[in-house]
């Protein structure tokens, strides 16, 4: 680390000579702290502080395709007036609603939309972050929108009112979010002097004039209190040098103001003894069973190199013999638990959390569940605190520090800009992963305070007890305090409990060779192909300094999902093997191996990770995947979890139901839940077995291996596996896919027992091929997304979830509309709809040539864009390894059509399948009980053919041929 740091401050010594002359008419001077990077990061940082007190990071990436911004203030739901709350949530909407230089509200995301790039804001308790990506060249322009938002906003009352309804709407989509209910609940349940017990999102009535305050002049005095240059931390990320962006940074963000605010500090705890010591149940949406076991934390931000969360942690979700994960797992309890923490959630204070998914013979014995995690939480306290724990703990950090997995996106530059205000700026990348002061007095301190006096433990179950309803998400709940009698049963209980401390990882890597060749070649090249196994194989060539391989592993069996029962045994299958092999996926995971599965003619596993012990844990799995013998109580618990699989995607948000009936027409033969449902019972242990040895012993094996592993590796991986797991097939059949060969208009509706409705309008056009068809469904959606969301969503407020996408019916592309509205019923948004349409046609027919190529190369480049993980690479290949298309070469094909594609060209396939819906049509129609009225108000169009459900559509269509490649699309659970 000292050569490491070294080279970075001599770095910053070269930046600051070669740029101190400029400095007091640049406008900005350079942090004097180094950036600590890894050494395989091949990024340059600097840290700058402008003149108007703005600390900003300049990240510069020769390899980066798009370039990135993000501005955070530390000021969020916690800092809301008392009268008017939701009132940083609602400011953050308006900051982008217009500014002085860039008055119409949709000026940055349209001009985002052109140059292939996209934003997104957030609000969350103790700030809020403002983010974007863009094309490289664009950069500068879209900056300088985002700054002159921040610095100017119109907050504009036209639109003021709109985006107070946009907020509503918003929160109240979000009440099909267990996550929005119980944080309203935890905020009822917490000291109420601390501003966290307050609600924080906002809605109609919390945002509005009162006799003591008027909302307009509270979002103006909040604004000009809180949004000062000196509060304030940005990143910007790009392919430019860094004294360029330097000067970008000065240009732009240094025009926001500097008022020298502050925020007051939060000085009374979050809970006091009142709110510890007690028992939350909870009645969720979604219909589960957990246990969570909260306790407040100091806020230990500041004390990253020590690891102490992070130590108890990783000691809790061990899942190795004897453990607390392994012992509820073997006792039919529980099916995972994890512990992690948040330290400044509260600002001045956190909360360190372990949650438990039960089993209904867990949730009927959660006394015992309580009384382990105590038990293992008092193990710990006596025997756990041992540093070759945090020994492996610091090797396993270090080593993911080392060979960082690199994104280039806005999920890594709001965490970038996140942990600025977190840490220190030097320490912004490796915080997470420094770990050299060993603490033990500080876990001691930490495993006293994790007591059942101490505690806040919620019961969740659809048949929790209640009394009281949480404000505006309707959560039902009911709180007790914990009794002594509660408490003296609990360590009874636990004096008959044994469990055993974690052992240590065999798995850790420590050898990270590389593999080097002159030979790169473009794809996969296939190395064997004869009956019954083909092996497709390249080093990488984005990540060939990255000692990682990805394995890809598909056990071709068209018929593995072809019958409702198949569908119900690979869902019970893969259950009861994921339970079987936790431990070692466990192991595997903290090693640096990641394992996944899921079905595309056939199963399909896959794993990744370091090269080291990649091979043999491939190995490994497999031998114990065909060894599991589950129990008939393992059974009885993988039924239930199906059951609430299905009962959550019945009550997941109308919008996604919508949308469903679309995505699942392409793989014969769909069935309806509760079909699925009906077959559950009947399922018996013995054919578990005997599925799961038909989704192995009589396949052909496809195999697909990226990365750092020798080509004579990968033969030898690929022949082993099929002589060891004795394979026996030799068909390469691909299942059946449903086609569209006529024209056909389909509704589906459907009545929900929620407050919001939903209407997905998907158009599927016939006459044209798998490649054309998604080059004009790609652009059109680039195109005309963000014109239908600023007409229905921002000018008409019909609701807050609006967008579109592409969608595929076999090898057949389309495109879908959809958007949630908590006001109106799907016959209104479709008139609506109706007249979008039109008017999106006449947009697209008289679009500026300039701005329709514009939109075009942004779409072209979003495909040309370098894979930013190993995953991102394999994933360009997968799709054809599964159409059999052993060119690789649909990426190449889709950009050269693109490249050709004319705005008639584009116009003429608007009008096919939307105006004149030659080709499928379908409106997918969800009526929510509070949308509106009581009564479902379905359009029904003239013309239209009414289905049951998505079921009944597909058996409409005809199959597709055979011999035509397939659309990746993966089944829904």
């Amino acid at each position: 680390m000292l050569k490491l740091v070294n080279g970075l401050l001599g770095f910053a010594l070269i930046f600051l000579s070669t740029a101190a002359p400029g400095w007091a008419q640049s406008g900005w001077q350079p942090v004097q702290e180094a950036i600590h990077k890894s050494s395989q990061d091949p990024r340059h940082y600097q840290a700058i502080r402008l003149d108007n007190g703005m600390t900003v990071l300049l990240v510069s990436d020769k390899e980066a395709v798009k370039s990135l911004a993000a501005v955070a203030v530390p000021v969020g739901s916690l800092e809301n007036p008392h009268n008017q709350l939701g009132l940083a949530h609602y400011l953050e909407h308006m900051i982008l609603m217009g500014s002085r230089h860039y008055p119409e509200p949709e000026n940055l995301s349209e001009f985002l939309k052109k140059h292939g790039g996209d934003h997104n804001a957030s609000t969350a308790s103790y700030r809020t972050a403002f983010y974007l990506e863009v094309e490289n060249d664009a950069l500068q322009p879209a900056i300088d929108r985002l700054a002159d938002a921040i610095a100017a906003p119109r907050v504009d009352p036209v639109y003021a009112d709109k985006e107070r309804h946009a907020v509503d709407a918003e929160l109240r989509m979000a009440r099909a979010s267990d996550g929005l209910r119980m944080a309203q609940i935890r905020s009822e349940t917490m000291n109420p002097a601390h501003p966290g017990s307050r609600f924080s999102g906002g809605n109609l009535d919390t945002l509005s004039d009162k006799p003591d305050s008027k909302l307009h002049d509270a979002l103006q005095h909040f604004y000009k209190r809180y949004y000062s240059a000196n509060l304030m931390v940005a990143v910007i990320y790009s392919n430019q040098p860094l004294p360029d962006m330097a000067k970008l940074a000065a240009a732009t963000f240094g025009h926001i103001a500097n008022h020298r605010a502050s925020v007051p500090p939060i000085t009374v705890p979050a809970v006091t003894a009142a709110q510890t010591g007690i028992v939350i149940h909870y009645q969720p949406v979604q219909p589960r069973k957990m246990l969570r076991i909260e306790f407040p934390i100091a806020n230990n931000s500041a004390a990253f190199r020590s690891k102490t969360d992070t130590y108890i942690s990783y000691l809790i979700g061990n899942r190795s013999p004897g453990t607390l994960a392994d012992w509820l797992q073997k006792e039919g309890l529980a099916d995972a638990i994890d512990a992690g923490a948040d330290p400044m959630v509260n600002r001045n204070g956190g909360v360190f959390a372990i949650a438990a998914s039960l089993s209904d013979k867990g949730y009927a014995q959660r006394d015992r569940v309580v009384a382990a995690i105590f038990a293992y939480l008092s193990l710990l306290r006596h025997q756990g605190i041992q540093r070759h724990y945090f020994d492996e703990i610091a090797h396993v950090l270090d080593q993911d520090f080392r060979f960082p997995v690199m994104t280039r996106n806005m999920d890594y530059i709001e965490w970038l800009v996140d942990s600025m205000l977190r840490v220190p700026v030097q320490h912004v990348l490796d915080a997470s992963y420094l770990a050299d002061r060993y603490d033990p007095a500080a876990i001691g301190a930490r495993l006293d305070a994790m007591k059942p006096q101490h505690a806040r433990v919620w019961f969740i179950s659809p048949d929790a007890p209640h009394d009281k309803t949480a404000y505006f998400v309707d959560a039902p709940y009911q709180v007790s305090k914990v009794t002594p009698v509660q408490i003296a049963r609990w360590r009874h209980l636990e004096r008959a409990i044994t469990l055993s401390l974690p052992a240590l990882n065999p798995y850790i890597a420590n050898d990270f060779s590389l593999i080097r060749s002159a030979n790169h070649p473009e794809h996969p090249e296939t190395l064997i192909d004869e009956p019954g196994l083909r092996l497709h194989y390249m080093l990488s060539r984005a990540f060939a300094d990255e000692p990682r391989a990805d394995i890809t592993l598909n056990f071709r069996n068209a018929a593995a999902m072809g019958s409702a029962r198949n569908q119900v045994l690979y869902s019970l299958n893969d259950y009861l093997s994921n339970l079987e092999l936790a431990e070692l996926s466990n192991q595997a995971y903290v090693g640096g191996i990641s394992f996944s599965s899921y079905v595309n003619n056939g199963l399909t596993i896959k794993a990744s990770g370091y090269t080291q012990r990649l091979v043999p844990l491939v190995n490994a799995l497999l031998d114990r995947y065909l060894a599991i013998a589950p129990t008939a109580q393992q059974l009885q618990q993988a039924k239930t979890w199906y059951r609430q699989q299905l009962d959550g995607t019945d009550k997941s948000k109308a919008y996604s139901q919508a949308i469903i009936p679309a995505k699942v027409l392409s793989d014969i033969p769909y069935v309806e839940h509760d079909a699925r449902r009906a077959l559950i019972d009947g399922i018996t242990l013995q054919e578990v077995m005997d599925y799961r040895t038909t989704l192995i012993k009589p396949t052909a094996l496809d195999v697909l291996v990226v990365g750092n592993l020798t080509p004579e590796r990968a033969e030898t991986l690929a022949r082993g596996l099929k002589e060891r797991l004795g394979l026996t097939g030799t068909d390469w059949r691909r299942a059946d896919k449903a086609t569209v060969d006529a024209p056909l208009r389909a509704l589906i509706q459907k009545r929900l027992d929620s407050t919001d409705s939903a209407l997905a309008a998907v158009y599927v056009p016939l006459g044209y091929d798998r490649i054309e068809g998604m080059a004009c469904s790609y652009l059109l959606s680039q195109i005309v997304e963000s014109w239908f969301y600023k007409q229905l969503r921002t000018q008409e407020q019909l609701g807050y979830a609006v967008f579109m996408l592409p969608i595929f019916v076999g090898d057949q592309a389309g495109v879908g509309f959809v958007l949630q509205s908590g006001r109106y019923q799907p016959a209104y948004l479709y008139q609506r709809y109706l007249v979008f349409f039109t008017q999106a046609g006449q947009r697209l027919n008289t679009l500026d040539p300039t701005d329709f190529e514009q939109y075009k190369q942004g779409v072209i480049a979003q495909l040309q864009q370098k894979p930013q993980t190993l995953g991102e690479e394999v994933d360009l290949y997968t799709g054809d390894l599964h159409r059999d298309n052993m060119r690789f070469d649909t990426r190449a094909r889709l950009i050269a059509r693109m490249r050709t594609l004319t705005q008639p060209q584009l116009s003429d396939y608007y009008q096919r399948a939307v105006i004149k819906q030659q080709g499928l049509a379908l409106l997918s129609q969800i009526s929510g009980v509070g949308a509106g009225n009581d009564t479902a108000d379905y359009a029904h169009p003239t013309g239209w053919a009414l289905f049951s459900d998505a079921s009944a559509l597909q058996q409409a269509l005809p199959v597709q041929p055979k011999e035509a490649d397939g659309a990746d699309d993966r089944r829904e659970p």
